[in-house]
């Protein structure tokens, strides 16, 4: 996932409209997309629940005192994020060679709606999140 802060806007760390390599309505609305013959993941840096948690800490921190909280704040969310997605291909990746679950089984498993649905769950993120804000700024947030 990659982005620009762009200061006070209402997304206070939002990405632009088309970050990275991809076409502007590629994975819209999506969180990523797995290349099974490639182990490739790619994520959506645009992806409305990444912004919305980036801008909800954004706006936490700011609030809290802490001065320019974008790049800190988008570099944890995001690692959180990543590592939820990370671990959902894992799990899937491991049923690979069961009777029952072929290689439509496994695809629907890694698909894009199933990938936004695996971080549609956000307690444990936050959570991690706000674990390390407190490391980061020292304060409980």
């Amino acid at each position: 996932m990659r982005g620009t802060c762009v200061g006070e806007s209402r997304n206070s760390c939002g990405p632009t409209p088309k970050e990275g390599p991809r076409e502007i309505d590629d994975l819209a609305d999506r969180a990523a997309r797995f290349h099974r013959d490639q182990n490739m993941l790619l994520i959506n840096g645009d992806f409305r629940v990444f912004v919305d948690m980036e801008s909800s800490w954004v706006e936490k921190l700011k609030a809290g005192g802490v001065p320019n909280p974008c790049a800190v704040v988008k570099e944890v969310v995001r690692e959180w994020f990543e590592q939820s997605l990370i671990e959902s291909i894992l799990g899937v990746q491991q049923l690979v060679g069961s009777k029952e679950w072929n290689n439509q089984h496994l695809d629907d498993a890694l698909s894009e709606e199933a990938l936004t649905a695996a971080v549609m769950p956000r307690y444990h993120v936050n959570n991690s999140v706000r674990r390390a804000m407190g490391t980061k700024f020292g304060k409980r947030f």
